[in-house]
């Protein structure tokens, strides 16, 4: 192996050793102090109790909202919600119909740490920091809601200050997205500074089996101009991200789940804190918002599915994992080949192999030049050697003699080099799909290979995984390598190529099975294409290469 593939690999090894540090990459958070915002109990004046009960009607109304908490269970055939009276519909339990953990129950993203969720908050006219977090009332008294095959509405109201304020969810048939209206009846007799604020606290519950690698991906976000607010979660103290202007979203997400609020008016403002607690990144989001606005919201709670969450059309795709920008296009070309290739076999292990055969195709005429240049090299490196032993004290004729051998039998030094850096984003591009794309979450392929995102564990022993693919992956890049070796190869090439399978295998190990895969393939394609479909270089004469004079 020359040094012109050595050094190849070793570009394409620092590429693979940043990638997964730059996908967890987080800006450094100032340790700043955020203000507790005051849990609005009702005051003491409770209007509940105060309000005067001038009809039946109003009276009925006054009792249900002294009732104690309740629940309204809502299905529409995407996913199966909890929603609580505390708080006026904040979500005790969210499930996905269409996506299961490790241990084969539904993935619910809601959890003891993030009940406060689409908490309503304001300053009063008198200037405390109010959050209703009482048990409000809802105006039908079901149950339970069935939204699979038309849309259902459910309406929550409670008093504050003599005034009603009431939140109106619209639910639809097979959609990850929730209408939501705030009201208010007087909003200037209760709500100070005409502004409120809807929060979501504790993000989301996780849902994979490896939470340490889930934890990297969690994260908080506000999107205000063009401007992404997304602080990190220090394990001391808090970080807070807070700026005032056209607020398109706030969102909370995990490595494969996102829940967004979207209001139709653009808000006034937002904030984000992010903490940590037992090693769980907690993320709380507050829109602000003006009572004078349409007060209406889309809520987006569900996959981080590409197509659906950029058919909404307000950038909330920035909150994806899409790696670095360069490759980006790469990555959706091959996330949408490899997709298409699925409808037609449904087996995503399978097209990863029918991938790999089809890039080994396409990369044929580069190939065939690599190894062709490879082989003419080795084939020169007795004459290489002799010229370095004549010029062994002059390195400046040393590099013209041997340019000049280049040029003569037609050898490109550099020719071995274009195919590795092609492969190099394609590799990228699976590394990003396979770990953070919803499409390849537990994806299976036969055997113990259960899931193409995750590494390939047949067995832990002694807390140690033990996967097999890249041990396979190794094994054909030393074959390939070892085609690739001259004949003559010093000891110090050959200590060099075993280090390389050795860091490469390190390097690999918890990657993705489905990466791993494509590359143990791709290798084995082209041992097989350089054994037995590239021909060895003719035979040349040996030439003496003679310096023109004034070289």
């Amino acid at each position: 192996m020359d040094r012109k593939t050595l050094l190849a690999f070793g570009l394409i090894a620092v590429v693979l050793i940043f990638t997964p540090w730059y996908m967890s990459l987080v800006s450094p958070p100032a340790k700043t102090t955020v203000p507790e915002l005051q849990t609005a109990k009702q005051p003491q004046n409770d209007p509940v109790k105060s309000v005067p009960a001038e009809t039946s009607l109003k009276q009925e109304r006054v009792a249900r909202l002294s009732e104690k908490e309740s629940f309204v269970d809502v299905r529409n055939g995407f996913f199966t919600a909890r929603l609580s009276s505390r708080g006026g519909g904040s979500f005790d339990s969210f499930s996905f119909d269409k996506y299961s953990r490790y241990d084969s129950s539904l993935v619910n993203i809601i959890d003891d740490l993030n009940k406060d969720n689409l908490l309503l908050s304001f300053v009063s006219i008198d200037g405390e920091n109010i959050e209703l977090t009482n048990s409000w009332a809802t105006v039908s008294r079901s149950r339970s809601i069935n939204a699979e095959t038309r849309q259902q509405t459910l309406v929550y109201e409670t008093v504050y200050g003599g005034q009603k304020i009431q939140k109106t969810f619209t639910f639809y048939p097979n959609s990850y997205e929730i209408d939501l209206e705030v009201s208010f009846e007087e909003p200037n007799a209760v709500v100070s500074r005409g502004q409120y604020s809807l929060s979501w606290s504790g993000g989301l519950a996780p849902s994979e089996k490896n939470l340490k690698d889930e934890y990297t991906h969690f994260k908080g976000y506000a999107y205000l101009g063009g401007e992404l607010l997304k602080p990190g979660a220090p394990k001391e103290s808090s970080s807070l991200e807070k700026q005032t202007g056209n607020t398109l979203w706030t969102a909370v997400k995990t490595k494969y789940f996102l829940a967004a609020l979207i209001p139709e008016t653009p808000g006034t403002g937002a904030e984000v804190v992010g903490t940590t607690k037992e090693g769980r990144p907690l993320y709380k989001t507050s829109l602000r918002q003006s009572v004078n606005s349409t007060n209406r919201l889309r809520l987006y709670i569900g996959p981080l599915d590409y197509k659906r969450i950029k058919a909404l059309g307000n950038d909330l795709e920035k909150t994806m994992n899409l790696g670095w920008a360069l490759f980006r296009p790469l990555g959706q070309l091959v996330t949408w080949s490899l997709t298409k290739m699925y409808s037609i076999i449904p087996n995503y292990g399978l097209v990863v192999i029918l991938f790999a055969v089809l890039i080994k195709i396409l990369l044929n005429p580069l190939t065939k030049k690599q190894f062709s240049s490879q082989k003419n090299m080795q084939a020169l490196q007795p004459q290489i050697q002799r010229l370095k032993e004549k010029y062994k004290n002059d390195s400046q004729k040393l590099s013209r003699a041997q340019m000049e051998l280049f040029k003569e039998q037609g050898v490109n030094p550099m020719g071995g080099c274009l195919p590795l850096l092609l492969q190099m984003p394609i590799l990228i591009s699976f590394f990003t799909i396979f770990r953070s794309t919803i499409e390849f979450r537990g994806a299976p392929f036969f055997g113990w290979i259960t899931d193409l995102s995750a590494p390939d564990t047949i067995t832990t022993i002694a807390g140690f995984p033990l996967n097999v693919l890249p041990f396979l992956m190794g094994i054909t890049m030393f074959l390939q390598q070892k085609l690739m070796a001259a004949p003559d190869s010093g000891s110090q090439q050959k200590i060099m190529m075993y280090f390389m399978n050795v860091f490469f295998l390190f390097l690999f190990y918890t990657f993705p099975s489905g990466l791993n895969l494509y590359y143990s393939v791709f290798n084995l394609l082209s041992i097989v294409q350089q054994k037995y479909f590239i021909p060895d270089p003719p035979q040349n004469s040996t030439k003496s290469i003679k310096l023109k004079k004034g070289k």
